[in-house]
């Protein structure tokens, strides 16, 4: 999209925050603070028992109901603060600025469409889907679309000094792309053909845009 920049100026604005211990409940209030002006986004804390200390995962959800977006840090369950170094913080912004941009295109395709009055019950407790269920969810032109977006981020970020459509010509050998692996993965052994033609061609219009 076009957060991108603006994104990465807040972030860049506020680095001083996230430096050495921070604790978890200081991270959420930073980050609202980081984020304040923008509307409709909200930061929760989750704790794993899997994450080892100082493991961490970023999900998101957008809930049509109230118009609002979730970031949803998955931290492990046997710390109560995380350490920024200097690369974890890379990994740390970037996963937060791409899982606000992919809710936020949930956020303008659900803008276009009928209201929901239907109230959603929302469990922040990511529960793995099974490989059918995955198929389906990632077939959605919904997910396509958001999830293009991911991967020409993904392409910018793990290969900046290369030609990004070169990128993505090669993508298949590539090892760095977690959201394509995620559809390789998921679609092995099937014939998908018709979503990866869908998938790459919307990551070949979102690359000037990320």
């Amino acid at each position: 999209m076009y957060l991108s920049k603006d994104i990465d100026q807040r972030f860049t604005q506020h680095r001083n925050k996230f430096k050495g211990f921070v604790s978890y409940r200081s991270i959420a209030t930073r980050l609202r603070n980081t984020f304040k002006g923008i509307d409709n986004l909200k930061f929760k804390v989750v704790k794993f028992e899997e994450l080892d200390v100082n493991e961490f995962s970023v999900g998101g959800l957008y809930d049509q109901t109230t118009d609002m977006k979730y970031v949803i840090l998955n931290l492990s369950k046997y710390s109560e603060e995380m350490l920024f170094d200097g690369h974890l913080w890379k990994d740390f912004s970037f996963l937060v600025s791409q899982t606000i941009q992919h809710e936020t295109i949930h956020q303008d395709q659900f803008k276009h469409r009928e209201d929901c009055d239907e109230e959603a019950e929302i469990d922040f407790k990511f529960t793995p889907l099974d490989t059918v269920e995955d198929r389906y969810y990632l077939s959605d032109n919904d997910e396509i679309d958001a999830y293009a977006h991911d991967i020409a981020m993904e392409i910018k970020h793990f290969y900046p000094l290369r030609n990004p459509y070169e990128v993505l010509k090669s993508i298949s050998s590539k090892r760095k792309l977690p959201s394509f692996s995620y559809y390789k993965n998921t679609f092995k052994g099937c014939e998908w053909g018709g979503i990866k033609k869908r998938l790459l061609l919307k990551t070949y219009k979102w690359i000037p845009h990320v």
